[in-house]
């Protein structure tokens, strides 16, 4: 986002609630929007949750899109993000490799209204339906908040003897996976898959505690937020609806290089 400011020359501002408050995110678009902006990106916590004030955004004249997480039902002009539902599907197809095509999995997402974890999901189900012998046991939710999803796993591993992998549907579930089974000496025993490649979920690739990260492309999503804002600004329609930024997948075998860049 900062570096496509300054390339333009326009003013950007980033703003999040501390916890993903839908309300609150509502509230704060609604702030935005007053000021007369010349365009907002919204990452969606639920996506029927903002289409009342992406209506009211475009009803003013103010140019509104999504990214990261999208809201197809609302007014939003396009979608800047991950195709969620293969990236999933990308997540699915490497447990399925990494248990041999069978095996107990937790999944911990975030909210469990956020449309692009939930698409995830469909799209891990989906890529394991070809190996029947994987079954979900649990979908368990920690509202992105790292210290719940470590209880949660912790709690697991110990009440489900029988688990074989955790998909760690974002990096708030990844890291606490990663860090329990380093610590406990189970790297490896348990598969873990995981979303998005911050720095400190490379490391526990590195360490064998987390086998593969589907990684998002958060840079391109912002950059280009802002250059189609800008360009809506100025008349120029967006390339497409969907513009789709790509997926990488992380493993102990490249992660050299991903930690390198």
């Amino acid at each position: 986002m900062n570096a496509a400011a300054k390339k333009l020359g326009v003013e950007a501002k980033f703003f999040a609630p501390m916890e993903a408050d839908v309300a609150k995110q509502v509230q704060a678009i609604e702030g935005v929007v007053a000021t007369g902006k010349s365009g907002i990106a919204i990452s969606p916590n639920d996506p029927d949750s903002v289409r009342g004030v992406i209506s009211r955004a475009m009803a003013k004249g103010v140019p509104t899109i999504t990214f990261d997480a999208d809201a197809p039902k609302s007014k939003r002009i396009c979608y800047v993000g991950t195709d969620n539902f293969k990236a999933g599907q990308e997540a699915g197809k490497q447990m399925a490799k990494l248990l041999g095509g069978k095996g107990s999995v937790l999944v911990v997402t975030g909210g469990l209204g956020a449309m692009n974890l939930n698409q995830r999901i469909d799209g891990f189900k989906d890529a394991i339906k070809s190996s029947p012998a994987i079954k979900i046991v649990n979908v368990i939710p920690c509202d992105d908040d790292e210290a719940k999803a470590h209880q949660i796993i912790e709690s697991s591993l110990r009440s489900r003897k029988d688990l074989a992998g955790i998909f760690a549907v974002g990096l708030w579930a990844a890291n606490p996976a990663g860090k329990i089974l380093y610590e406990t000496r189970r790297a490896g025993k348990v598969k873990v898959v995981g979303f998005d490649t911050l720095k400190s979920e490379m490391e526990w690739v590195k360490k064998g505690s987390i086998q593969a990260l589907i990684g998002q492309r958060p840079y391109q999503m912002g950059y280009k937020s802002v250059r189609i804002l800008y360009d809506l600004a100025h008349g120029k329609k967006p390339p497409a609806e969907i513009i789709d930024t790509g997926i990488d997948v992380v493993t102990k075998e490249n992660v050299e290089k991903f930690l390198k860049t």
